[in-house]
Formats: structure tokens, C-alpha cells, sequence
């Protein structure tokens, strides 16, 4: 089964028989701890697991990430330490939908605690809101693509994280088996723990609850210093140039997207290579999401975030972060446009584009045809969709020094009306006239 089971666990915890467990019951699955550095207990102990992490600092938002971050499998299972899956079995996970978030129902491992774990499955079944001791599972491609769980709170990042799911319309699938808890923290005290539990969750429903998102921005991005980025300008141009050129374009996009992240119904992720996504967050970290490209070709790419996004949130839209002429206005004209299975395209004089926004299902295999970094990618397009809108401007992708000579004169033309972003790259260009003029 590629599945892996990631299991935070905290500073004092030491009791490691649902390591055991799993190994028993699923030894087909890679199993990660992550485990906080300073815990003793977890140093000694001879765990049969495939990957242990101390971390540094550790809160379970960032021990949940940092293992998603280092499995090896297409599907994740994020289980608290203390838990006990006795009643689960692997046929239970198998068959599961990769655009689906999965959970189980709630048992604690104290009989007289059955009206407490019944009031938390009522919760799950009737409102979709499970606790995380429920555990989640999903794709490891959906899983980036929602985000990972919130690292800046100290508690409800599971309740954060299902709110989440929510405004993407993300389904949650409740497994019809029973996940044990401990009932530890409602020993002696659980008709308080149970007001405390209900009053703490009302109000992170409050903090917490997201307006529903109707569009899944998806922008490419490379990191600006990678030989790979803008390959055909470094064959006549040197690369501190180029790096500092890519610095600047991916400036001007940041500036777009953080006007257009004032509407609260975008759910914008970055698209981009593994080896690229370190580097990319210091200089473009506003994307909440992420989908990672493995090595896979643009256009199967472009198909696949396309794919997700359609069936989740229903609309997608595909931004290159090339085009440093583009501006916020005709992007949030295209965003408002209203779509009956049709696609709208800013198209590029290289024959490609730079902007796309669908609701057609069909896009997604008509981008999975085309050739790209071909003349003909907008004439395939055009022949394969039945609604397609075309923008009459067409804007010039920088990918050899004639395109870079264009947009120099295209920015000086309009400098009055271009954006802080843009004027800094036009001063960037002036500055170093002499090295592509």
C-alpha cells in the first residue's frame, strides 16, 4: 500500500505500542515519527520505523508538516501517538478518493466516556467537523495542494485545517470504524472537559471559518537562480544578470497577487519543482498551497492542477510569472468574469499564453495535448475547446533578448501607469541597458 503513517509526538510521551501496532497490521507502510528533540524517552526506544525526525521546537502543526515533507508515498495518514487502531484494518483505506479527505469515528478507552466520543461523532457525521484524534488521511497531492496544517497556531490546528477543506469544497469521507483515544483528560472532570471541549470548539469555528473559495489560482514559478529559469536568455546573457532579472519578475507577480489575495475567495498555490520550492519561499511565499512537479512535462502539468482544482473548488485559473507587463486590472477584469463551461486566455506572441481562467471540465485534456513551448499551443487549444475567449492584447513572454528588448520599450512607453514592482524592474533594465540593448 503507498500509504505513510506520521505520528507527531510530544516532549513527555513514552508509550510507543501503536508503533507495534501499525507495523503488525500495515508493514507494507512507511511509518515517520517526528518526534520533539528534547524528548529522552523516544531516543532509547528501539522503534521499527522507517523514518525518525527530532525536531527542533516541535508543535504537532509543524511535526505534521515537516513529516509530510519527508514521505516517500503518494498517500499520508497523519495518527496522534496516542492512539489505538485495533478496529481498523488495511482494507479500510484501501480505494480511497485522491480528491477526498478521510477520517474515522471516535471511541476513548474508557466505557464511561461513550456519551462524550458519541457527542464528537454526531459532530463529524452531521456538521464535518472531526477532532484530529479522528486522524486524517488523504493524497499527498491534495494534502499540498490544501496547504498542511497552520504552524503559527499553538492549538486547533486540525479544526483550522477542516475549515479549510471546507471553503474548497474538499469532501470528507467517514470511514465506518472506530479510531480509540485516550480519555485522559477527561478523568474526573468530564462534564467540564466536554463544556470547555464544545465552547473551545464554537469559538474556533468563529476564528476559523473561511469563505468559500471559487477560484484556485495556480502560479508557475522557478527559482530565479536555477539554470533551468530563463535558459535560452543565459545563452547570451551572463547569469547575475538573469538572476536578478527573474528577482524582478517574480516581484511584479508577488505585487499582483497581493492585491488580488484582498479577495477572500482565491485559494492561490504555487506550482513548482521540488528541488526549486525551498528557495521560492523566501521570494514568493504567498501562496498558501502548493503543487509540486515531478519532473513531469508543462502540459501534463498544467492538465493536472487544472484536474484538482476543477474538482474541488470548480474554477481554475493558471498565471505564468513571466509576463512583467501584465497588470492587476486586466487580471481581476478576467478573475470576474463570469464563465458558462468556457475558457478565457491571455494569449502570449510566441504563439502560447500566460493566463488562463476555466470552469470546462474539457480543458483538462485538452492541456494535457499540447506541445509546449510551441507556436501552435494557443491553435491547438483553440481547435480542442468548443468556449473559448482569446483577450485581444497580447503580451510578450521574456524568453530570448528580443522578447526582453520588447518589454523594455513596452515599459517605458507606459511608465506613468505602471506599478512599483514594474517601475523598480524598469530602473532595474535602465540601470543595465548596455548588457541586453
Amino acid at each position: 500500500m503507498d500509504l505513510s503513517i506520521i505520528i507527531p509526538v510530544e516532549r513527555r510521551e513514552n508509550d510507543f505500542k501503536l508503533i507495534k501496532q501499525l507495523r503488525e497490521k500495515f508493514k507494507d507502510c512507511e511509518i515517520i515519527i517526528v518526534s520533539d528533540e528534547t524528548n529522552e524517552f523516544i531516543k532509547s526506544a528501539k522503534l521499527q520505523a522507517d523514518q525518525l525526525y527530532l525536531l527542533k521546537n516541535s508543535s504537532r502543526a509543524r511535526a505534521l508538516n515537516k513529516g509530510a515533507s519527508l514521505s516517500n508515498c503518494k498517500n499520508l495518514w497523519f495518527l496522534h501517538f496516542d492512539s489505538n487502531i485495533e478496529h481498523i484494518q488495511q482494507s479500510d483505506l484501501m480505494g480511497l478518493d485522491e480528491f477526498t479527505v478521510s477520517t474515522f469515528l471516535l471511541e476513548f478507552d474508557q466505557v464511561n466516556c461513550w456519551w462524550i466520543a458519541a457527542g464528537a461523532n454526531f459532530r463529524t457525521e452531521t456538521f464535518g467537523i472531526p477532532f484530529g484524534d479522528q486522524s486524517f488521511l488523504m493524497s499527498k497531492k491534495l494534502f499540498n495542494f490544501i496547504g498542511g496544517f497552520d504552524e503559527s497556531l499553538p492549538e486547533g490546528e486540525d479544526h483550522e485545517f477542516i475549515w479549510r477543506i471546507k471553503s474548497l469544497n474538499i469532501k470528507l469521507n467517514v470511514i465506518n470504524k472506530k479510531i480509540i483515544t485516550s480519555a485522559i483528560k477527561y478523568k474526573n472532570i468530564k462534564i467540564y472537559q466536554s463544556l470547555k471541549t464544545l465552547c473551545k470548539t464554537l469559538l474556533q469555528a468563529i476564528k476559523f471559518y473561511q469563505v468559500r473559495k471559487t477560484i484556485v489560482l495556480g502560479i508557475f514559478l522557478k527559482d530565479p537562480q536555477s539554470r533551468e529559469s530563463k535558459s535560452r536568455l543565459r545563452e547570451t546573457l551572463n547569469d547575475k544578470f538573469v538572476n536578478e532579472l527573474n528577482k524582478n519578475f517574480i516581484n511584479v507577480t508577488n505585487g499582483n497577487l497581493k492585491i488580488l489575495q484582498r479577495r477572500k475567495d482565491i485559494h492561490c498555490i504555487k506550482v513548482c519543482k521540488e528541488v526549486d520550492e525551498e528557495k521560492l519561499n523566501s521570494s514568493s511565499n504567498i501562496c498558501k498551497g502548493k503543487f509540486i512537479n515531478q519532473d513531469q512535462g508543462l502540459s501534463l502539468i498544467m492538465s493536472e492542477v487544472s484536474k484538482l482544482s476543477l474538482k474541488t473548488v470548480g474554477k481554475v485559473a493558471l498565471l505564468g510569472s513571466d509576463i512583467p507587463t501584465l497588470k492587476v486590472e486586466e487580471l481581476n477584469e478576467a478573475l470576474f468574469k463570469s464563465l458558462d463551461k468556457s475558457s478565457h486566455f491571455f494569449s502570449t506572441k510566441d504563439g502560447g499564453f500566460c493566463f488562463m481562467i476555466s470552469n470546462d471540465e474539457k480543458v483538462v485534456e485538452c492541456l494535457s495535448k499540447v506541445k509546449s513551448s510551441t507556436a501552435s499551443v494557443m491553435e491547438n487549444l483553440t481547435e480542442c475547446l468548443n468556449n473559448i475567449e482569446i483577450t485581444k492584447k497580447v503580451f510578450t513572454d521574456v524568453d530570448v533578448i528580443l522578447d526582453l528588448r520588447k518589454v523594455y520599450e513596452e515599459l517605458k512607453s507606459s511608465e506613468v501607469n505602471l506599478s512599483f514592482e514594474q517601475k523598480a524592474l524598469l530602473n532595474f533594465l535602465k540601470a543595465n541597458e548596455k548588457i541586453f540593448t
